[in-house]
């Protein structure tokens, strides 16, 4: 059986590569780990919740890209003990990104997040311009 620090080796051997050549070793043959998420919006904003259990909130950042796109980015760390031998190591462990195409431009200095649970959940407010906006009809003579 291997234990978890040869898992840590090889992940770290896997970084210190990509930042080498300058490439995510994870787009050329290996799965890359997104977390899923839930999006849905109301006439407001967009609403976002990303299944993200294990993950401290210092190793996870999250960005708006041109107003439209959202970017989820982290770290899952594992137990790096070499004392101990794994029996089963089922949970993935580490990087992981997610980006996100929302359906219009929204405000992202009024972006509002937070973890709890394992769960991040997302608030993004659409702009002005594509709120909807109620026109009042006169009444003609």
């Amino acid at each position: 059986m291997l234990n978890h620090n040869t898992f840590a080796q090889m992940h770290r051997l896997k970084s210190e590569l990509e930042r080498v050549f300058g490439s995510d070793l994870t787009n050329n043959g290996c799965p890359q780990i997104h977390p899923k998420v839930n999006v849905w919006e109301d006439l407001d904003c967009f609403l976002i919740e990303a299944e993200l259990p294990g993950v401290n909130l210092d190793d996870l950042e999250i960005h708006v890209h041109q107003g439209t796109q959202l970017s989820i980015k982290g770290e899952r760390k594992g137990i790096e003990d070499p004392a101990i031998t794994w029996v089963r190591n089922e949970r993935f462990v580490g990087d992981f990104a997610r980006t996100l195409k929302l359906g219009c431009s929204v405000d992202a200095e009024g972006v509002q997040a937070n973890l709890r649970n394992g769960v991040l959940a997302i608030r993004l407010p659409k702009t002005a311009a594509h709120k909807p906006h109620k026109i009042e009809i006169e009444t003609g003579v």
